[in-house]
């Protein structure tokens, strides 16, 4: 009888993993403006399934957070963030 090995379910657990996307490859700003324009509505696109799977979960705003997204990539494509500060309101205090 052989040990069961963490590496090796690590291992298989890498192989049967879905294919990793754009999403996963972002960690600043500076990898959105790295993306060629053409890979933008896939960013986008994981970005507003990602929202719809953690939304589904934790509970929120699904609409105003979907609207969003296609903005807010365009921001970080047009301006030097962090350097640049965005201000966004949510519009709906009361």
């Amino acid at each position: 009888m052989t040990k069961s090995n963490s590496s090796d379910s690590s291992q298989i657990a890498e192989a049967t993993a879905a294919p990793k996307g754009l999403l996963d490859g972002i960690r600043s700003p500076a990898d959105i403006k790295a993306l060629r324009e053409q890979d933008l509505p896939q960013l986008a696109q994981e970005v507003r399934d990602e929202l719809i799977k953690v939304l589904s979960q934790t509970g929120g705003h699904l609409g105003p957070n979907l609207g969003v997204v296609e903005l807010t990539i365009a921001l970080h494509r047009v301006f030097d963030t962090p350097r640049d500060r965005f201000v966004m309101d949510v519009s709906h205090q009361g």
